[in-house]
C-alpha cells in the first residue's frame, strides 16, 4: 500500500520490500534497514528509525511505528498505508483532489497545517505526528499513531480538516493530484510519490 521511493507490495522507501522499506528490503516495512514490518536505520520487530524497537523507534518514542517517518501503515518518510504528505495514495492526498484527505484546505479527517480528527502535517494529532508525539507513529517525536509537524487528531497537513487535507479540497484527502483515497504529487491505486505505481513511496 505505501511506498517511499521504490516499489513493493505495500509499503517501501528507497527500495522494495513486502510492505514498506526505507532503503533497504524487510518483511514488512522497513526505512534504511531491516525489521520484520517497520524498520528505519536498524532493526526491530515492527518499527525502527535509527535505533531497534519492538514497535516504534525513530528520534522519538511511539508504540508502533518509528524513524523518521515510518510505521507499519506509515513508511519512507512521511508516508503511510492511509497518509501521505508528498505522495499519493487513494485516501490522502496534499495538493490535490480527493475524496477523503486534502492538503492545504480542511477536510473531515486530515489537514494540511491544520488540526484534525485523524490526520496532521504539521499540527499534533491522536494517530499521526511527524514531529511531535503519537501513541503508534511518530517521525522525530511521539504522537499516538501519526503526526506529521504539528498536532492532530488523526491528520493534517497545512489547514485544518475532519479527515485530511494537504493543498486542495477534497471530502477525504488530497495531495497535488486526484486519487480516490489518497494522493501526494501524482496518483495512484494507494500510494505513489515520485514514483507512480500500485504502491508508490
Amino acid at each position: 500500500e505505501l511506498s517511499g521511493s521504490g516499489e513493493s507490495e505495500e509499503l517501501s522507501g528507497s527500495e522494495e520490500s513486502e510492505e514498506l522499506g526505507g532503503s533497504e528490503e524487510s518483511g514488512e516495512l522497513s526505512g534504511n534497514g531491516e525489521s520484520e514490518e517497520l524498520g528505519g536505520s536498524g532493526e526491530s520487530e515492527e518499527l525502527s528509525g535509527s535505533g531497534e524497537r519492538e514497535e516504534l523507534s525513530g528520534n522519538g518514542e511511539s508504540e508502533e511505528l518509528g524513524g523518521s517517518g515510518e510505521s507499519e501503515q506509515l513508511c519512507g518518510i512521511e508516508e503511510n498505508v492511509e497518509l501521505s504528505w508528498i505522495e499519493e495514495n487513494e485516501e490522502l492526498s496534499r495538493s490535490g483532489d480527493s475524496e477523503e484527505l486534502i492538503g492545504s484546505e480542511e477536510s473531515d479527517d486530515l489537514s494540511g497545517s491544520g488540526e484534525c480528527e485523524e490526520l496532521s502535517a504539521s499540527g499534533e494529532r491522536e494517530e499521526l505526528s511527524g514531529s511531535e508525539e503519537s501513541e503508534e507513529l511518530s517521525g522525530n517525536g511521539e504522537s499516538e499513531e501519526l503526526s506529521g509537524r504539528g498536532e492532530s487528531e488523526e491528520l493534517s497537513g497545512n489547514e485544518e480538516s475532519e479527515e485530511l487535507s494537504g493543498s486542495g479540497e477534497s471530502d477525504g484527502l488530497i495531495g497535488s493530484g486526484e486519487s480516490e483515497e489518497l494522493n501526494g504529487s501524482g496518483a495512484g491505486e494507494e500510494l505513489s510519490g515520485r514514483v507512480r505505481s500500485r504502491v508508490g513511496e
